[in-house]
């Protein structure tokens, strides 16, 4: 006699969620016989981890070295609800029948919360888990885990519609003398963008020298700083370049004027400011490459935002067209969990689809927990909105 099906199943197809909203679904459950449970619950929470591990030689009291390994960490949690669906930890034992049973469970959300976010120093994960309470065994246990986006409105952030304008300019020595200078601007209209929108770039190279510009490569970084607690105050840095675009090259006395575009994917917003061990920031760098090895390239950063709701008045058509597809576009049932709690304020902004980070979960087992839990090893990476304008806007 044995379990057959041990699972998760979410109203919300999409498993979804905005602050504030309420998770629902069924605890689905399959017998081929009778079982003797104490009861069933279901834990909902929320939390935030970091950890790394750092090598390092010490000097032993004998004079020799030996490799000491130290791990870092911290933990912050943003809610834990968890409550029987039947039976109780107190109570007498009770029987399942054979067969598929399905138990409901909800969980109204806290105003507030960060943003789901994965990486491999830390993360920001919300999940569901369900327990069947056995007398006298091992518990058996299988685990989901779902997506939070706090919503970041562009349009209430000053400094995302800022124009961007920055210049750069180099001189390169030989022997005898100093060379003319490269000079490099680039120039953006507006500072914030959602996954979807392309990042419009003006590049002017004046190339007075004469030395080659190999290229000029713009690169969209995503900079997180994690913070760890334990065993004490530690801090590390992890800097990748999401998207990046090059041209060139261009020789010495020559001149190039032209524009760029860095597509934005889907991104965790910019706002994990409510997350107090993990930081997240954007930078667009722009870098000169120059030929030779002896020559130090040219480069420059500015700092750029990622929102779940655009510029009004920088790229909102008026309608979408008829020709682009929303991929899981809302439907009237299907809407409550799908919206944002500011999509009401922009009627003419077409709904997003939401498309999985390229960062997610390699496990989703927790210290402490036990290896065979149901669905540890499932694929799991956070969602998040994602736009498609039309071509040229």
């Amino acid at each position: 006699m044995g379990l057959k099906k041990f699972e998760i199943i979410f109203d919300n197809p999409w498993k979804i969620y905005y602050p504030g909203q309420m998770v629902s679904g069924n605890i689905v459950l399959v017998l081929d016989g009778v079982k003797k449970i104490r009861g069933i619950c279901v834990k909902v929470k929320g939390e935030a981890n970091t950890y790394w591990t750092t090598d390092k030689q010490t000097l032993d009291n004998t004079g020799n070295y030996r490799d000491e390994n130290t791990t870092f960490n911290a933990h912050e949690e943003y809610f834990q609800t968890k409550y029987y669906l039947v039976g109780s930890a107190s109570g007498n034992e009770i029987e399942i029948q054979a067969g598929e049973h399905k138990f409901p469970f909800t969980c109204t959300l806290p105003e507030n919360l960060p943003s789901s976010f994965e990486s491999d120093f830390g993360h920001v994960r919300y999940t569901v888990k369900a327990i069947l309470d056995r007398p006298w065994k091992f518990d058996q246990e299988v685990k989901a885990a779902f997506t939070i986006v706090l919503p970041f409105d562009l349009n209430q952030e000053p400094r995302t519609s800022e124009r961007i304008r920055e210049e750069m300019s180099k001189s390169f020595c030989c022997l005898c003398c100093t060379s003319a200078p490269l000079n490099v601007a680039y120039s953006l209209p507006v500072r914030g963008y959602v996954p979807g929108q392309s990042m419009p770039i003006r590049i002017n190279v004046e190339n007075l020298s004469n030395v080659t510009v190999d290229r000029v490569t713009l690169s969209l970084c995503k900079i997180v700083t994690f913070r760890a607690t334990s065993p004490q105050t530690d801090t590390r840095i992890e800097e990748m370049v999401v998207t990046e675009v090059s041209k060139g090259p261009v020789d010495g006395g020559a001149t190039a004027d032209y524009e760029q575009n860095l597509d934005v994917p889907a991104l965790p917003p910019s706002n994990l400011n409510s997350c107090g061990i993990i930081d997240l920031e954007y930078r667009l760098k722009v870098e000169a490459c120059i030929e030779g090895w002896y020559h130090r390239n040219l480069k420059s950063d500015t700092p750029v935002f990622v929102g779940t709701i655009p510029l009004v008045n920088y790229q909102i058509p008026s309608a979408p067209p008829e020709n682009i597809v929303f991929a899981a576009s809302p439907t009237k049932t299907s809407e409550k969990y799908y919206l944002s709690p500011t999509s009401n304020l922009y009627p003419e902004l077409p709904p997003p689809s939401y498309e999985e980070s390229t960062y997610g979960a390699k496990n989703l087992r927790e210290r402490g927990e036990s290896e065979y839990v149901i669905g540890l090893t499932n694929h799991f990476a956070p969602k998040y909105p994602f736009y498609h304008f039309p071509t040229g806007q």
